[in-house]
Parts: C-alpha cells; structure tokens; sequence
C-alpha cells in the first residue's frame, strides 16, 4: 500500500476531513449530554409537544421564538442521530473518533 502524498488531497483533510470530524464529534457529544438532561429531568413533561411558545427573552431580544414542539422536534433529531452513531457497536461514531483531532471533550 502507497501513502497518499498529493499535496491538495493532504490540503483537503488537514483542512476539511479533520475539522468536519471534529465539528461531528463536538456536536454528537453535546447532543448526547442535552439528550441525557432531557431524560434525567423528565423534560419532556416540562416542554410539552405544542405549539407553545417559551418564554425565554426572545420577544425583545431579537431571536426567533421557538415552541415547545420545535424542541421537542430538536430531541427527536438529535436521539435518533445518537442512535445512528452508536449502531453496530458505534460503527460510525468510530470513524469520527479515528479522524477528529480537538472534537472529544
């Protein structure tokens, strides 16, 4: 087997591939840490899945309010992301892991 030693595919992943990973690897831990708050604190009780706004500052701040389903929307995405890292014995986490340089906590 030869090295690869092409100085744009060297460019490409010293710049993209490692940061994609790390940027993948930071995003999949704080998404497994908010997961486990969710369900620590029964959370989805709190926030129902409605279209209820939450009262966080938003309305004279200038950010986008958001509802108790875009939340609860949010959750869902992120868990089943989880879910798909950690498959066959975190199969595709694993590839992130082997790449990402600054991503793990």
């Amino acid at each position: 087997m030869s090295d690869i030693t092409n100085p744009e595919a060297v460019k490409f992943c010293n710049e993209k591939v490692r940061a994609l990973a790390d940027a993948a690897t930071a995003y999949y831990y704080v998404a497994l840490a908010a997961v486990n708050e969710w369900n620590a604190n029964s959370l989805g009780t709190v926030i129902p899945y409605t279209a209820d706004t939450i009262v966080d500052g938003s309305e004279t701040d200038g950010r986008t309010p958001i509802t108790g389903a875009k939340v609860n929307g949010l959750i869902d995405h992120v868990e089943a992301m989880i879910v798909d890292l950690e498959a066959n014995s975190n199969q595709k986490l694993n590839v992130l892991l082997q790449i990402e340089v600054n991503g793990s906590p």
